[in-house]
C-alpha cells in the first residue's frame, strides 16, 4: 500500500543544500569539517550489527551510527530522514551522526505475481531519492490522487523476461481513487532475492506505464546486497 506524504520539506532542504547528490544523500563529504556537518537529507536502511549496535546503510558500503536514533521497529526499513555527519569514524565502520526528523518510506510488494492488477500510470523522478543500492529499489513518483483515504497498492514483478532476469514491471492499483490533483511521494522495493550479482553490477531494467499512459523503461545499476 502507498500513501501520499507532503514532499515541501525535503524539496526545501535539497535546494538550501550545498553540493551535488551522491547516491542516496544529498551533500558532499567536503562539507564535513571538524565536529558537525551541514544538515543533509538521506535515504538509509536501517539496520543492526550482530553487537545489536542500530545503524543506517547509506548505499552499497556507507554505514553511519546515529547517536540519537532507537526505533528497532524499523530495523529493515527505508527512512528519509534529515541528519547531520560527524567527522569521527566509529572503529574503521562509519561516521556518527545525529538524526534531526526521519519519516518511514511506504514498503511496495515485490513478486513473480503476473496476475496482480495495476495499470494506473505514475511518473518516475529522477533525482537523487530515486535509486538503486543495499539491494533496495527506491522511486520518487508523481501520480494523480483524490480521496486521502484511498490507498494506492504498488507492485513490482520479477520473472516476465526469461532471458533477462533483473527486468522487473512495475504497476500502481489507485483502487479507483480520482485525479483530483497530482502529488508525489516515495516507495521502495526489496528486490535482493534476485539472482546474486556477486561483486560485480548487473543492469537493472525497469519498465512501467507513465501517467499519459505512455510506456516507459530505465535502467539502473544493480548489486546484491551482503
Amino acid at each position: 500500500m502507498n500513501r501520499r506524504i507532503n514532499t515541501l520539506s525535503i524539496v526545501l532542504s535539497v535546494i538550501l543544500m550545498a553540493g551535488c547528490a551522491k547516491d542516496s544523500i544529498q551533500g558532499t563529504e567536503s562539507e564535513i569539517a571538524d565536529g558537525q556537518s551541514l544538515p543533509y537529507t538521506a535515504i538509509v536502511s536501517v539496520k543492526k550489527s550482530p553487537t545489536d549496535t542500530l545503524y543506517f546503510q547509506v548505499d552499497d558500503t556507507t554505514r553511519l551510527f546515529p547517536r540519537n536514533f532507537t526505533d528497532e521497529k524499523l530495523v529493515g526499513e527505508r527512512i528519509v530522514c534529515d541528519i547531520s555527519i560527524y567527522n569521527k569514524v566509529m572503529g574503521n565502520y562509519g561516521y556518527l551522526t545525529d538524526v534531526h526528523y526521519y519519516d518511514l518510506i511506504d514498503r511496495g510488494n515485490f513478486t513473480k505475481d503476473v496476475s496482480i492488477p495495476g495499470d494506473d500510470g505514475l511518473d518516475i523522478i529522477f533525482d537523487w531519492m530515486t535509486c538503486a543500492e543495499d539491494g533496495y529499489l527506491t522511486l520518487h513518483y508523481s501520480t494523480w490522487w483524490g480521496d486521502a483515504g484511498i490507498q494506492h497498492r504498488f507492485s513490482l514483478i520479477a520473472g516476465t523476461n526469461p532471458e533477462d532476469l533483473y527486468e522487473l514491471i512495475l504497476r500502481q492499483d489507485a483502487a479507483g481513487d480520482g485525479q483530483r490533483e497530482k502529488g508525489e511521494s516515495l516507495v521502495y522495493f526489496d528486490i535482493n532475492t534476485l539472482p546474486d550479482t556477486g561483486d560485480d553490477y548487473k543492469t537493472l531494467t525497469l519498465k512501467w506505464q507513465n501517467c499519459a499512459g505512455k510506456a516507459e523503461t530505465h535502467k539502473f545499476r544493480f548489486k546484491s546486497r551482503k
